[in-house]
């Protein structure tokens, strides 16, 4: 075993992280009622999809056109659902806002095809988190290499980040606008430094500040935020 998978077991064996906080947020909101849900930003293999199947009807929607064919799954635009109004109960999307231009149309059509009392429940970057800073700062091109040097795969997408709906002022803004939306949770999301992993000195060094703003209560500076909104009636 690896040194740097001894801290990973050692920090975080008892910590929702990442996709697992979004999961566990979503089997929630699945405890009572009919639903239908919406997977916002699929992926190209859908695997979110795929995995909630056996709780939930769950149909997919991504711009990728090689979607898989087994599934639920339609190639078309965020900001222009192919979908009638009120036609979903549950929505979720994964590491996709930071890619949003428009963030604010995206939201107004989730809006407009969630049920009365709908939920949208959002994980992305947290716009603060050092990760984020960083690729606000360097090119393109080297997202793709370090995602290539590090990872040693194609398997993570580089579209470009633009980081528009990405704080917790975002969100609240948005609800305060009463337009729609009533916040039920903002919250921070822990995350090993996946990031870092190419060396042991910084890797610990991400898991003494993840603990820091950890027990510092900062979710404002945690590498993901949670977000669930309601749609009000």
């Amino acid at each position: 075993m690896s040194e740097i998978q001894r801290l990973i077991d050692h920090f975080y064996s008892t910590v929702s992280i990442g996709q697992g906080a979004l999961e566990n947020e979503i089997l929630e909101a699945l405890t009572s009622g009919e639903h239908l849900a919406l997977d916002a930003g699929c992926g190209i293999d859908a695997p979110l999809t795929r995995k909630l199947l056996d709780r939930v009807p769950v149909v997919g929607i991504d711009l990728c056109r090689d979607l898989p064919r087994d599934l639920n799954v339609v190639t078309a635009d965020l900001a222009k659902l192919p979908f009638r109004d009120h036609s979903f109960s549950l929505i979720f999307s994964r590491s996709v806002f930071e890619h949003l231009t428009h963030p604010e149309v995206v939201l107004r059509e989730f809006e407009r095809v969630l049920r009365p009392s709908g939920k949208c429940i959002i994980l992305t970057p947290n716009k603060f988190d050092y990760s984020s800073i960083v690729a606000m700062l360097t090119p393109q091109w080297f997202h793709r290499w370090f995602v290539r040097k590090v990872y040693r795969s194609d398997a993570y997408d580089t579209f470009p980040t633009v980081y528009r709906a990405n704080t917790p002022g975002f969100f609240r803004s948005l609800a305060d606008r009463k337009n729609g939306w009533r916040i039920k949770k903002i919250a921070g999301v822990r995350h090993y430094p996946a990031n870092l992993m190419f060396s042991a000195l910084l890797f610990r060094i991400g898991v003494f500040y993840d603990w820091v703003i950890a027990r510092a209560g900062l979710a404002a500076l945690q590498p993901s935020l949670l977000v669930v909104l309601e749609r009000t009636e």
